[in-house]
């Protein structure tokens, strides 16, 4: 029973962040309950392994799940992190992201941006905002339809670029603008319904709070724009300007400081090329199966 290279990265995800989790036991809320989260989801990933060897005698609907599998684990492994990163860094240093938008422009950019904000535009921008939930499903979806093969590595480096983005969540940890400058934003941005629910929801299921640099919003944006440009061209010219909108809006919701976004898209041009040539590496020396 071989390993294909999605499976082998979130193993191997697991087994780092078990490993962290029994460092930290002491300084963690609930260690315990953290690990039996990896130990559920490590048993998952085994028993994706198991059907994947023998796809080829199941159902159409279960291997599309086989390869989508990561839409439920990815979230899953985001919401066990808050803890850690605490545990690991303790306080947040939004001085330093606020420090660096300063120096770049000579402004606070989000409060700068007050002076633009309208209803109707915060509403947009908010459902701009929540476009990065579908924009890597719907090229995969495409890719789904036309190439298999293309999908898996699509789904692997989309992975990959995901935990690239939550390691820089250890590396320096930030609430992002709409906490640490609340105090310089007089302009509210959820005056209207749909902006109130997307920005309450959103607050509600999203746990893990020192998630702003790199952003990651920002680097699955690009990941699905850098991807369809290669592989599906159409999609690419659709999809362009939804990407570019989702980006904008991460510093106009005040999700993000633009030095987040700048780190993102240098970060996204090199591990998508990476995590390409990494997939590439493994499946064609047959050290992992495709």
């Amino acid at each position: 029973m071989r390993l294909r290279p999605l499976e082998a990265l979130n193993l191997a995800t697991l087994a780092i962040l078990t490993g962290l989790t029994l460092a930290l036991w002491k300084k963690l809320p609930d260690p315990g309950g953290i690990l039996a989260r990896y130990g559920l989801m490590a048993a998952g990933v085994v028993l994706v392994v198991a059907l994947v060897s023998r796809a080829s005698r199941l159902p159409s609907w279960i291997r599309v799940l086989l390869d989508f599998y990561p839409t439920a684990f990815v979230p899953l492994l985001y919401e066990t992190l808050g803890d850690l990163i605490v545990a690991v860094r303790g306080q947040p240093r939004d001085d330093l992201l606020i420090a660096a938008d300063r120096a770049l422009f000579g402004v606070d950019v989000t409060v700068w941006l007050q002076s633009t904000v309208r209803p109707a535009l915060a509403a947009f921008f908010y459902v701009s905002y929540t476009s990065y939930y579908f924009l890597a499903l719907a090229l995969g979806i495409g890719l789904c339809l036309r190439d298999k093969l293309a999908l898996r590595r699509y789904i692997f480096t989309l992975t990959f670029v995901d935990l690239i983005s939550y390691a820089g969540y250890f590396l320096l940890p930030a609430l992002g603008p709409r906490y640490a400058l609340a105090d310089r934003h007089t302009v509210a941005l959820d005056t209207t319904a749909i902006a109130r629910t997307i920005s309450t929801t959103l607050d509600e299921l999203e746990h893990t709070k020192f998630d702003v640099f790199p952003s990651g919003h920002t680097m699955i944006a690009m990941t699905v724009l850098m991807v369809s440009f290669r592989r599906a061209r159409r999609f690419f010219w659709f999809v362009l300007p939804v990407a570019l909108c989702l980006i904008v809006s991460t510093v106009y919701c005040r999700y993000h400081y633009v030095v987040d976004v700048i780190a993102g898209a240098i970060l996204t041009l090199a591990a998508v090329p990476l995590g390409d040539a990494i997939y590439d590496a493994v499946t064609e020396r047959g050290i992992l199966s495709v």
